[in-house]
């Protein structure tokens, strides 16, 4: 997730917020019942630009803010006085190598899994991700997958978390605190569970620069966002950078974000074994 979260920062010059409005005008958009006849690989689809602020929990204003410079940088184009629908990337080099880096990210997620002890068995009755067009090649279509992951995952972590920034974020924090513990699979193992917090002496802490780093944001952008949750009580400051509280880890929100976050990783992974994907050799695709 957060791979591809830096992927699409980058290709936004850092705006992490524009480069999801995009993916979620390309994913309310997607061309599956006709496309444009004089513009192939176009949607005649629409949708409106109320709605995309709704579903990612962003103000209108901002939400027109971003459609515009989405507009100017010709990947997307008004359909409608408020309905606006997206314009296909160009099928160049750059594409191929993005499509080519999400594969890579999320092969090593499954490899990372399975050294871990995961059961693939736990995929039986998930049902599926619903999938890109049929036909594409394996890279394009599992970069569509982990974009639209990353997009409902954003979406329902923005409330808990107060903004899509602001789970990113969050996300970056957690999962650099749960680094030596997701390298062990005994560990991982013994804490995997909600009610089986790990103590802070098996977490290592986040530094600013990683997580902006990880993110291709600012410094300064993730320093501001970081101050604001240690005010809130949702990290501490220790030696060697940033804790998420595990208080803060333990509402009753922020599990369930977890778990709708697990559940979505789960269909996912369905979504690929109806690709063709062997979980248990992903090497082999």
């Amino acid at each position: 997730m957060l791979d591809e979260a830096g992927r699409l920062a980058r290709e936004h010059d850092g705006d992490l917020v524009r480069g999801v409005v995009q993916i979620a005008i390309a994913q309310a958009t997607r061309p599956s019942d006709g496309a444009d006849p004089d513009r192939p690989g176009v949607s005649t689809r629409a949708v409106s630009v109320r709605a995309i602020g709704q579903s990612l929990g962003l103000p209108y204003e901002t939400t027109r803010r971003k459609v515009v410079e989405l507009e100017e940088a010709g990947l997307c184009r008004r359909v409608s006085a408020s309905g606006v629908a997206a314009i296909p990337p160009p099928r160049d080099q750059a594409f191929h190598d993005a499509c080519d880096a999400s594969w890579r990210s999320l092969r090593a997620a499954i490899v990372g899994l399975t050294a871990t002890g995961f059961d693939y068995r736990m995929l039986e009755g998930i049902s599926a991700q619903a999938g890109p067009p049929r036909g594409l090649p394996l890279p394009e279509a599992v970069a569509s997958l982990s974009q639209a992951f990353l997009l409902r995952v954003l979406e329902s972590a923005a409330t808990p978390h107060g903004s899509i920034t602001d789970a990113a974020i969050i996300t970056a924090m957690l999962i650099a605190n749960a680094d030596g513990l997701a390298r062990d699979p005994e560990l991982a193992r013994k804490y995997a569970g909600a009610g089986a917090p790990p103590p802070d002496s098996l977490r290592r802490p986040a530094t600013i620069a990683e997580i902006a780093e990880r993110l291709d944001m600012t410094r300064e952008t993730v320093r501001r966002r970081v101050n604001r949750f240690v005010k809130l009580g949702w990290a501490v400051r220790v030696t060697g950078g940033h804790l998420f509280s595990m208080e803060r880890q333990q509402a009753p929100e922020v599990l369930q974000t977890g778990l709708a976050s697990a559940h979505r990783f789960l269909q996912l992974l369905q979504a690929l074994r109806q690709l063709g994907v062997d979980l248990n050799n992903p090497s082999a695709a």
